[in-house]
């Protein structure tokens, strides 16, 4: 019998070995915005949507803390937010045991803070391992950057400290995170030379490395003076026209939408540049972003577009060749598809395109 209970002791010893360690994930959330009994939710990075969701949740006790807990399968991005308040930057859980600070505060309303709800902390204040540590490392140097006048070009000083720490501390997945929300700062010589430090198969092989690899080399194929890679897209009649098919003239490329504000207060003066260039040989191809064709259809009409080239992004275009989301995106071609110029905006819309036609 004693055989027996020592045999069935060493199998639940051995499949408590092998299942996977748990974690344990302590939030406390302090400060006058945040009460007993309010609704935190953890937020977890969906890894092939590239983005964050809302997970499980959990109510704020007396002492103003909540604990996550579940399966350890490694360090992965997390986020935390108070339910209609405010919703923290990503930390790393890290470890199977973590503990997450920061203060939520109520004040004034205003028109950046609609709420008037606010975490004071850009990051949370995290106790776990290697991860947390880096990106603590990280947020120091980082308000070294707010200092005034410390140095003469910011965004540089902030690129090197990113350079420097990948180095530092290679293969980091905290590192990876920070690189890809630092991606637009960097030149696409300087980006690539922060991928290839990265070399281990779970870091090179992850969907947000994979898709900073994706980011830079349309970057690279959409610069100023590289031909526009060809794509057609359905017109107000549905009929599909290629931007290839504007070749000999000269292209103003507008990416626009019917809910987009900067978008619309640009209208005037891509109308100008219509209205001085056409005759010149110059064809406005405004592209629409619009989820619904009524929206779009619309504001067509109550803009007065009808005399633009209207087309509709129905296969993600935006985002696919040139890897952005942000609008409007304003760019001039030459009558041999190349690229004159980017994220035109202003005055510039029609003056740039007037030098280029002129010369």
């Amino acid at each position: 019998m004693k055989l027996i209970i020592f045999l069935l002791g060493c199998l639940g010893c051995l499949f408590m070995g092998c299942s996977d360690p748990t974690y344990r994930l302590t939030v406390s959330i302090y400060g006058n915005g945040s009460l007993p009994g309010d609704t935190v939710y953890l937020y977890r990075f969906n890894e092939q949507a590239l983005e964050f969701e809302k997970g499980d949740s959990a109510i704020l006790d007396d002492r103003q803390q909540v604990c996550f807990t579940g399966k350890y399968t490694g360090p992965e991005y997390v986020g935390v937010g108070v339910k209609e308040k405010a919703v923290s930057k990503f930390f790393m859980l890290d470890s199977t045991e973590v503990f997450a600070y920061n203060v939520l505060l109520h004040e004034e309303p205003n028109f950046f803070n609609p709420s008037g709800y606010k975490l004071t902390k850009k990051y949370m204040i995290v106790e776990g391992g290697r991860e947390s540590a880096i990106l603590d490392y990280y947020q120091g140097m980082e308000r070294l950057t707010l200092i005034p006048l410390r140095y003469a070009n910011n965004d540089t000083f902030k690129n090197d400290v990113i350079m420097d720490m990948l180095v530092k501390f290679p293969n980091s997945k905290a590192m990876l995170m920070i690189l890809d929300s630092a991606r637009k700062r960097f030149s696409m010589d300087q980006l690539g030379e922060a991928l290839h430090l990265f070399d281990t198969p779970e870091l090179v092989g992850h969907p947000l490395y994979k898709d900073l690899v994706a980011y830079r080399e349309s970057v690279i194929k959409t610069a100023e003076g590289q031909v526009i890679p060809d794509f057609s897209l359905p017109s107000l009649n549905g009929e599909e026209v290629a931007i290839s098919s504007f070749r000999g003239k000269y292209v103003l490329l507008d990416f626009w939408a019917s809910w987009c504000g900067p978008c619309i207060g640009e209208m005037p003066n891509v109308h100008k540049a219509y209205d001085l260039l056409h005759d010149k040989g110059l064809e406005v191809v405004s592209v629409s972003t619009d989820r619904k064709e009524s929206d779009w259809r619309n504001a067509v009409k109550e803009k007065q577009m009808e005399h633009f080239v209207n087309l509709r992004d129905t296969k993600g275009v935006l985002h696919e060749i040139f890897s952005r989301d942000a609008i409007p995106f304003i760019l001039l071609l030459d009558p041999q598809g190349r690229i004159v110029a980017k994220e035109l905006r202003g005055e510039d819309i029609y003056k740039v395109a007037i030098e280029s036609i002129n010369k």
